[in-house]
């Protein structure tokens, strides 16, 4: 590498969609002796893997930490190459030889930076196209006191990079701060017409406003005198809408094309006026805001039998705690009871609307607090459910369900992950293999429940033949028997639900659709929540059965406990799980068959439609894809 003579440096967050055409495009450059450095600032779709499949080097800057400025050093620190080169994640060379047009114009000594043309494409919005063409027209050019650059597309001088760094404060625009500086020097900055990339811009108005609000906060700060009052920023609205107009309709755009432009500049206006005036430094919420404005499409239950799709927050992230991407989360029988007001923590007032709920996920980390050192950026993860306090007196015995101060995922006072990022102290975090199919891990949660339950029931056994019985063949009831089936019991399933029944695939489990003939089990695993079948149980089952309860909620049942003493019955309630009861579950679920709780996958905005599958009994079990 130490003969490399251009260092190709590509700053990415999300660009799983454009990355490819990118690294195909600069496989087939006419000029060879390139390598490529991809700075990534915390993606949560597939750009990572995507960029593992070609011969890049990725370094990694955390979000809290990025800045335009910032993330381009790391990567010329990176760099082997004379001349450092800029494109843009979502852009592409449009021809073989821009590599070529780029590097060539350094012959002259006093080039310190070359910039090549930017056009749109289908996406573009018109008023954006305009400005493209307005800013790189087809004529090259040298710029000796005009201060232009666009590390879009651009190239520098390393040994210039190395007397002169990017400056790291600025939230935008560090191009013209850099080019403004060489200049001073002596340097010249060069215009490359014939030096092309096709830029995808298919922002959202938000992101417009935004990007022109970190560029306006920027050019501030480089030219102090600029003065941008209201009546400008009136006038100029006007004339570039009357511009864009006149524009859209001389070259035949499409009136839907055309109706964008006021739009388009109202939100570029109002982001550089905002910008300009915005007082204070640049915060760590306003670095979030400018630099990654993700929505958090979250379904919040509001009270009770109402719920609704709303577009919240990103959570910020403290010292010790990770930022998870949800990518699946499973519909649970808990959530319908916390929609229905019918679980006691909402029936008791300990726990309070609103709350986005959802327990079961897996996802992906997008950003971490400055303490955590056991998880990076695009890890694949799931989370626990029960969140103690740490300190307490139960907690450090191991009883987070004795802790006063408790929180349950999704449940209790905590919002769950029918969102698109929720955050988790570490602590509650566990690390996945790269390989895991996040559709299947999001069910570890309800498996480290039954790993938790059927260690209870079977504790102290020493090895005897045990038949089985599990009442209910849902989600906990399917993950029971299997287990039960591992552990080398007999085991038979009861589920009303032919559907359910029907799905069954091991040979060593038989359903049965009538609950009967409880009293030939020596085990007994209640898991549908129904009082009447929790009473057969009670009732039927032999003299010394084991029984435990992992149904929730059972409401009120009136039952004779001196039958329960007298027939030398043992009762075992089970909820939740353990820190290791998660890393068990982690380790066995690759083990076991989650085919029949893994066909039914619905979109976040057809939540609603997996709970009434769920409630119906349509569906063995309903997932839902929220990223």
């Amino acid at each position: 590498m130490a003969n490399v003579k251009a260092s190709i440096i590509i700053r990415t967050f999300n660009e799983g969609a454009h990355l490819a055409r990118l690294l195909e495009t600069i496989k087939s450059q006419s000029y060879k002796n390139w390598e490529i450095i991809i700075v990534d600032s915390g993606s949560t779709d597939n750009t990572l893997e995507v960029a593992g499949r070609y011969p890049v080097k990725i370094v990694k800057i955390r979000s809290e930490e990025f800045s335009f400025g910032r993330s381009l050093n790391l990567g010329c620190r990176n760099a082997n190459g004379d001349y450092l080169i800029f494109v843009s994640g979502h852009a592409y060379p449009q021809d073989n030889i821009w590599l070529n047009n780029l590097i060539q114009s350094f012959e002259d000594d006093k080039i310190a930076m070359v910039y090549g043309r930017q056009i749109g494409n289908e996406v573009t919005k018109l008023s954006e196209e305009r400005d493209l063409r307005g800013n790189f027209g087809d004529k090259s050019k040298i710029l000796v006191e005009e201060s232009f650059g666009n590390n879009a597309n651009a190239a520098v001088r390393r040994s210039l990079w190395e007397r002169i760094p990017f400056d790291e404060n600025l939230p935008g625009l560090e191009d013209i701060d850099w080019a403004h500086k060489v200049q001073k020097q002596g340097f010249y900055v060069y215009y490359r017409a014939d030096a092309v990339i096709v830029h995808i811009h298919d922002e959202n108005y938000r992101r417009i406003y935004n990007r022109f609000k970190r560029e306006s906060i920027a050019y501030t700060a480089i030219f102090p005198d600029s003065i941008y009052d209201k009546r400008q920023a009136a006038l100029l609205f006007a004339l570039l809408t009357c511009r864009d107009f006149y524009y859209g309709l001389a070259r035949g755009k499409s009136p839907r094309k055309i109706a964008q432009a006021p739009f388009y500049r109202f939100f570029q206006i109002k982001g550089l006026y905002d910008g300009q005036h915005s007082a204070g430094q640049l915060t760590n919420e306003l670095k979030t805001e400018l630099y990654f404005p993700e929505s958090n499409r979250s379904v919040v239950i509001t009270g009770t039998n109402r719920h609704q799709l709303q577009v919240r927050d990103i959570p910020t992230v403290d010292g010790d705690e990770v930022l998870i991407n949800v990518k699946y989360v499973g519909v649970c029988s808990t959530d319908l009871d916390i929609l229905s007001g019918k679980l006691d923590y909402y029936k008791s007032g300990w726990a309070k609307y609103p709350i986005v709920p959802g327990h079961e996920f897996s996802g992906l980390v997008a950003g971490k607090g400055k303490n955590v050192k056991d998880f990076e950026v695009g890890d694949k993860v799931v989370g626990e459910c029960i969140l103690g306090c740490g300190d307490c007196q139960p907690c450090q015995e191991n009883n987070p369900l004795g802790c006063a101060e408790r929180k349950e995922v999704g449940v209790l006072n905590f919002n769950g992950a029918y969102a698109q990022y929720l955050k988790l102290a570490s602590r509650f975090v566990h690390r996945l293999s790269p390989g895991a199919q996040l559709e299947k891990a999001c069910l570890i949660e309800p498996l480290a429940v039954s790993l938790r339950g059927v260690r209870k029931l079977t504790a102290g056994d020493a090895g005897r033949s045990r038949k089985v019985a599990v009442v209910g063949f849902g989600t906990i009831g399917n993950l029971c028997a299997q287990l039960i089936v591992l552990a080398g019991y007999e085991v038979d399933v009861f589920d009303r639900n032919k559907l359910k029944t029907g799905a069954i695939r091991d040979k060593k489990i038989r359903g049965f659709n009538e609950l009967a003939g409880l009293d030939a089990y020596d085990y007994l695993i209640e898991a549908t929540g129904r009082p009447e079948a929790l009473n057969r149980v009670l009732n039927e089952s032999k003299a010394g059965a084991k029984i435990l309860l992992l149904g929730l909620p059972y409401a009120k049942l009136e039952y004779d406990f001196e039958s329960l003493v007298c027939f030398d019955k043992s009762l075992i309630g089970s909820v939740g799980s353990t820190k290791e009861d998660f890393a068990e579950a982690v380790k066995v679920y690759g083990r076991l068959d989650l085919s029949a709780l893994t066909q039914n996958i619905f979109s976040l905005d057809d939540y609603h439609l997996a709970w009434e599958k769920h409630l119906k009994g349509a569906i063995g079990k309903a997932i839902i894809k929220v990223g």
